[in-house]
């Protein structure tokens, strides 16, 4: 493994490790914040923080940017403004088991969307991988217990998981039209502009004024953390893994979110693991390192789309 393969993992699992908080924390102020507070909120912050990181390349960058509006929107809707978002959504009308495994068909989308429009080829030892590494989750998620699967009964919640994962899908391919004059960066600056811009005529549709004057320190706590962690660090190392390792590789780390999860909740919550989380975690390793050890091809990309 080469250096720069090592640093995109390296990325891609820094990204994953923030993102694994999410689900705790949408748990936590379930009933404190709603889904477009959430979504809106983490996205302002994050906002906040780029715009002057990224206002010199934003300038340079204008023209190119401009011309192209509808790849620019394309990502923040379904990367901004839909992505995760719809997890906040979901949770109030499924279960965390069903949440899991729906969730973890986004690496799926990713590779299908990869395949059919880039013609990547996709290795046998990348499909068992995927494979693997989904059925570690599946273990994961119903703790072993079949029943728990058995009991599968889609409601409306799932539906919205798996747009989810499509939409996560379908904004990590689109990273593949950026070119390599446009930072990581400064595209995303200009992402989460349009994504707020978005977002805010349903923020203020949805929720009368006084109720945002209502949310306290804790509140805007957790959205700041989510919106310097899981919004700007993640998302910057998210896009930098995909540029550096691929889809496919990049996409098998996203299934270590449960195994990350897990281990979160032993360490923060005191909760024990059981003998079938901690089997399914090792086939979810097991199913990371068979896609590492397939190749890597990166289809050329046309600058002038």
């Amino acid at each position: 493994m080469t250096l720069h393969t090592f640093g995109g993992y390296l990325q891609a699992f820094s990204a994953v490790f923030f993102w694994s908080f999410n689900t705790i924390l949408a748990t936590l102020f379930l009933t404190d914040l709603t889904p477009i507070e959430f979504a809106f909120g983490r996205w302002f912050f994050a906002m906040l923080i780029l715009l002057p990181m990224a206002w010199e390349g934003l300038k340079q960058n204008y023209a190119y940017l401009l011309k192209r509006w509808k790849w620019v929107v394309a990502l923040a809707v379904t990367g901004i403004v839909l992505d995760n978002t719809l997890i906040y959504i979901a949770a109030r009308t499924t279960t965390p088991v069903e949440m899991g495994l729906l969730n973890a068909l986004g690496p799926v989308f990713l590779c299908l969307l990869t395949w059919i429009f880039l013609r990547a080829p996709v290795y046998k030892t990348q499909v068992l991988g995927i494979l693997s590494a989904f059925a570690g989750v599946v273990i994961i998620v119903s703790k072993g217990k079949w029943a728990n699967i058995a009991s599968f009964n889609f409601s409306v919640g799932d539906w919205w998981m798996i747009l989810n994962a499509f939409c996560f899908a379908l904004y990590s391919f689109l990273q593949y039209s950026r070119p390599a004059f446009l930072k990581q960066r400064d595209l995303l600056a200009a992402t989460v502009v349009m994504g707020v811009v978005i977002l805010l005529p349903v923020l203020l549709w949805q929720t009368p004024i006084d109720r945002l004057k209502l949310l306290g320190r804790d509140e805007y706590s957790v959205l700041l953390y989510l919106g310097v962690f899981n919004s700007v660090i993640a998302y910057l190392m998210w896009n930098s893994a995909l540029n550096a390792i691929g889809t496919i590789k990049t996409g098998i780390v996203y299934y270590l979110m449960p195994v990350l999860t897990m281990a979160e909740a032993v360490v923060v919550l005191h909760e024990h693991i059981s003998w079938a989380e901690a089997i399914g975690g090792l086939v979810v390793l097991a199913g990371i390192v068979i896609v590492g050890m397939g190749q890597h091809i990166r289809p050329a990309k046309n600058e002038n789309k």
